[in-house]
């Protein structure tokens, strides 16, 4: 079995949900947005510091009144920070939405957090940044426009508009692109997108520096809470929400960075609300955290520890990862 062993390490609140991973000074980081429920107005977010154990070494939180915060992502910065962000919905007592932004928190220790700052478009959801030669880059969305934006920069300082609509019903006849993530090689950037109207189905996306413009190539199925992590020049390890015997479900498929050809690898214990995956490589282990509803019908946070070389062995492609 590749999967070493899957750990429950967020379940306080009520609902624990839409979770990112990454790796900062030789500890694991997880993040993910604690509420009542799936849409509340209460939505705060939990930082955990862990080891590569799975065992909890220090719980942070980051509030603020009447925003309902969600989707927290983390990345490290190129002067060796944490970088969160997280998209703000400010709301009424009726928990309608009055307004929302981008907002970026800076940490040096994981534990305590700067002040927020806000950063990108109003009304627009950027939904995650990558850094690529000292500059972050990331889609943002909005559903109204259907249509994605890339935007560049410091999330810290200036972070401006790149090259609109890059991905849009109107240039392209695919609907409702949103949810995104980006790998970087070289001077090519590749970019996994979700898409929730007409087909369903999710994009790989091809650029050349300066990632002005975009070629799209349709995957044929959907993959909700998209993330990526190279395995080499030619394929990448996706993780997210995808269909399976007709139930949503959080999986790990391998992707030819060419073509978008995709191969299910793993489908991790999940049912009901579920999957927003972060994915941390660490020697010869693969962490996967995520979020499901498949214990007692509850929502909770799960770390997962699998063996990627049998992984990828299990199913007759086994590469050379040397990390």
């Amino acid at each position: 079995m590749c999967i070493n062993w899957i750990k429950k390490v967020g379940n306080r609140a009520a609902h624990n949900a839409f979770v990112d991973l990454c790796e900062f000074k030789q500890q694991l980081f997880v993040c993910y947005r604690e509420a009542e429920n799936h849409l509340s107005a209460d939505g705060i977010i939990r930082i955990l510091t862990l080891d590569f154990q799975g065992q909890i070494l220090y719980s942070s939180q980051i509030a603020i009144p009447k925003m309902d915060l969600r989707d927290p992502k983390l990345t490290l910065t190129p002067d060796g920070q944490l970088l969160l962000i997280a998209f703000a919905r400010h709301t009424s007592i009726q928990n309608k939405t009055i307004g929302t932004r981008n907002l970026t928190w800076l940490s040096q220790t994981g534990q305590s957090w700067s002040t927020a700052k806000e950063f990108a478009a109003r009304n627009w959801w950027l939904w995650r940044v990558r850094w690529h030669k000292d500059l972050a880059y990331g889609f943002a969305y909005n559903k109204k426009q259907n249509a994605i934006d890339f935007y560049s920069g410091n999330p810290r300082r200036s972070f401006h508009l790149h090259q609109p609509y890059v991905l849009s019903l109107h240039k392209h006849q695919l609907g409702y692109p949103n949810e995104s993530d980006l790998i970087f090689d070289n001077n090519k950037a590749y970019a996994l997108v979700r898409r929730d109207a007409d087909s369903y189905t999710a994009q790989l996306g091809l650029s050349q520096f300066p990632f002005k413009k975009w070629r799209w190539i349709d995957l044929g199925r959907y993959i909700g809470g998209p993330t990526m992590l190279r395995l080499d020049e030619n394929f990448a390890l996706v993780a997210g929400r995808i269909v399976k015997q007709g139930r949503l479900v959080t999986g790990l498929l391998k992707m030819n960075l060419d073509n978008g050809e995709l191969q299910e690898l793993l489908i991790l214990p999940s049912a009901g609300d579920n999957s927003y995956p972060g994915l941390v490589l660490k020697n010869d282990c693969l962490y996967i955290s995520y979020y499901s509803s498949h214990e007692d019908n509850k929502s909770g946070v799960y770390l997962a520890n699998i063996n990627i070389h049998l992984l990828l062995q299990n199913n007759n492609h086994a590469l050379d990862i040397v990390k």
